[in-house]
């Protein structure tokens, strides 16, 4: 049992019963030496939680969101939010931003611990269901919704433009919020 714990990263899922309701735990993240992680916690129709784990870097280019509201919430880490009127300001842990649709933003991790931050996403969707989701789970129809300040689209599947990180390298055994 405490191999197959050392062995998991990411957040986890479980839906209970029948009744759509889903617990999720993000004790299991892994601590990274570099790179970034962008991962799914739970999906329901109009809103959506995954995760973002920042060894260094961040959203490094000026952008906004056409459809979706979303906010994020620092659970480790600091990390200073640069916005498209020239304002900026820094979240620490249990700090966060909310993102109205159309808000022009950026940010950039502070490199000395891992920024994790908590991503909540919601928009009113056109098609119903939650099927077809990129893998970090937002709904595939929300794919090219993100325009970079060059007015050219961000999407994550076989888009246009793509954000480049390098390759992750986790930290092995080491864990946020392990137990």
């Amino acid at each position: 049992m405490e191999a197959a714990l050392l062995e998991k990263v990411g957040p986890t899922r479980e839906a209970i019963g029948t009744s759509g309701a889903t617990m999720f735990s993000m004790r299991q993240l892994p601590i990274l030496s570099q790179g970034a992680s962008f991962d799914a916690v739970a999906t329901a129709e109009n809103l959506w939680l995954s995760v973002k784990v920042y060894s260094s870097g961040g959203e490094n280019s000026l952008h906004i969101h056409t459809i979706e509201d979303h906010a994020f919430v620092v659970l480790q880490g600091k990390a200073t939010f640069y916005f498209g009127d020239g304002s900026s300001r820094e979240a620490k842990a249990f700090e966060g931003v909310m993102l109205p649709k159309g808000v022009a933003y950026r940010f950039q991790a502070s490199e000395e611990e891992n920024l994790v931050m908590l991503r909540i996403g919601a928009a009113q969707r056109k098609t119903q269901g939650i099927s077809e989701l990129q893998k970090h789970g937002t709904p595939m129809e929300l794919a090219g919704s993100t325009i970079d300040e060059d007015g050219t689209k961000k999407i994550s599947r076989g888009g246009v433009k793509k954000t480049p990180n390098p390759p992750i390298v986790r930290v092995p055994g080491k864990f946020f919020a392990p137990n």
